[in-house]
């Protein structure tokens, strides 16, 4: 479940976030990217800095550029009853090594195409 405001997320409260609107300011991948830092098991809440740190995060990805950084890792993870804020968390530190990250990226569904 997503909270906004201490809120359950709904339709019926109005306070929806869309990713249309979203997609008018941050790329899909970043938007993407947002929605995975949280477990899909785990209720969490929505907040304006969302975004711009997904932004930011897949901007620095962009700049590690091609390679096979934290691949043996991001599986790991993701065998891990889909863990992908271990994925992210380990794409972050391989980025932050200098390592190329492409492939990683993509097993998150996270395309460095522009």
């Amino acid at each position: 479940m997503v909270r906004m405001d201490g809120e359950k997320m709904s339709k019926s409260l109005g306070n929806l976030v869309f990713v249309s609107e979203l997609s008018t300011t941050f790329h899909p991948m970043a938007i993407r990217l947002g929605v995975l830092t949280n477990h899909y098991r785990t209720e969490w809440e929505y907040s304006d800095e969302l975004m711009p740190d997904a932004q930011r995060r897949w901007e620095r990805w962009l700049a590690a550029g091609e390679g096979t950084g934290a691949l043996d890792a991001v599986r790991a993870a993701l065998d891990d009853d889909l863990d992908t804020p271990a994925a992210i968390a380990a794409i972050d530190a391989a980025a932050e090594r200098g390592e190329g990250v492409s492939e990683a990226a993509m097993l998150l569904g996270v395309d460095f195409e522009r």
